[in-house]
């Protein structure tokens, strides 16, 4: 590919919608025309050369969908998707050739025929994989997370620059995770400098991996951020945690009384208790707090600040807590 185009892909305005319901019965209820939902909405963003790019949201954000426009397997109803300088839809073959697509999808392979068949077999991908005692055994025969490894070695077979992953690790041993993971980021992305994007709903992984990372929520990008700048942007607030000696029966309500405070739990901690809050940036807030807390006597042995966890930013983001209520 063209070393003078800047980003190795460039999405601008993507839309696609597809059809709500499907079947002849369908067609015929809506003479021809079944309704629609959208499933992207208003996509945009760039991904540099030699970047690990994670697309990380719940199942059904979109996710599946916008790799396979990346791949060129379908266009959007609107928008641009550019590949080293070329739009998708104008791709020649050697293009597509140069994108290796990893999907969760097993129908693409022969199950009756042999690893080594489905692969065309190349050695040193088999080895990557863990597969190459297995090379001669049917398809059908393989586990899930084999025909996974099978998949993710069939993405590599033409040597792509740009790598797209759906779900790399689903379905795979922690074992194998493990090792596939680190080969994407150390073989893939620091050592031979390939573009990947990473589609995952595993917030450990695109943490661990991606250099940065777009989040999805109902076919939109909420926010696209380094991981450790998500956690700063979208926390709820300031996050500490009080060691006590113990708490009293009006304890709760002094603590729901303090204004600025975002939510908090309890948990037994050895001879004490364990508060864990979270507070607004107002730097009066912590010192409302803790004159609350040590109320009625009760003493304040350590208050520490704490790192906001991921899965709170991916909820916080994604709605998922909202969605549920």
């Amino acid at each position: 590919m063209s070393s003078s185009v800047a980003n190795a892909v460039l999405v601008t305005g993507v839309h696609k919608a597809l059809p709500a319901t499907h079947g002849y019965l369908s067609w015929l209820k809506h003479r021809g025309s079944p309704p629609r939902r959208t499933i992207l909405s208003d996509i945009t963003f760039a991904v540099k050369r030699g970047e690990l790019f994670g697309l990380l949201g719940p199942n059904g954000a979109g996710k599946s969908t916008l790799l396979r426009m990346l791949a060129g397997l379908i266009h959007p109803d609107s928008g641009e998707i550019i590949i080293d300088g070329l739009a998708t839809s104008a791709l020649p073959m050697a293009g597509r050739r140069a994108i290796g697509l990893c999907t969760g999808e097993e129908r693409s392979f022969y199950y009756r025929l042999s690893a080594r068949s489905n692969l065309a077999y190349i050695e040193a991908i088999a080895r990557t994989v863990d597969l190459h005692r297995d090379l001669d055994r049917r398809f059908d025969g393989f586990s899930a997370g084999m025909r996974q490894r099978l998949s993710f070695a069939r993405a590599l077979l033409a040597n792509p620059d740009i790598v797209l992953l759906d779900e790399p690790t689903r379905a795979v041993d922690p074992t194998h995770a493990h090792e596939l993971r680190r080969f994407v980021r150390d073989e893939l992305v620091t050592k031979l400098g390939k573009t990947v994007i990473l589609a995952t709903n595993l917030l450990e992984e695109a943490w661990e991996l991606c250099d940065r990372v777009a989040v999805l929520r109902a076919g939109r990008i909420v926010s696209i951020a380094a991981p450790a700048e998500l956690g700063r942007l979208h926390a709820p607030g300031r996050r500490y945690a009080i060691d006590l000696d113990r708490i009293d029966a009006q304890f709760l309500d002094r603590v729901r009384s303090v204004p600025g405070l975002i939510g908090f739990s309890t948990v037994s901690a050895g001879d004490g208790v364990k508060l864990s809050v979270d507070i607004d940036e107002d730097p009066r807030t912590l010192t409302n707090l803790l004159h609350e807390v040590s109320a009625n006597g009760v003493s304040i042995t350590q208050v520490r600040p704490e790192n906001v966890r991921p899965i709170d930013v991916f909820t916080r983001l994604t709605g998922l807590l909202d969605d549920a209520r």
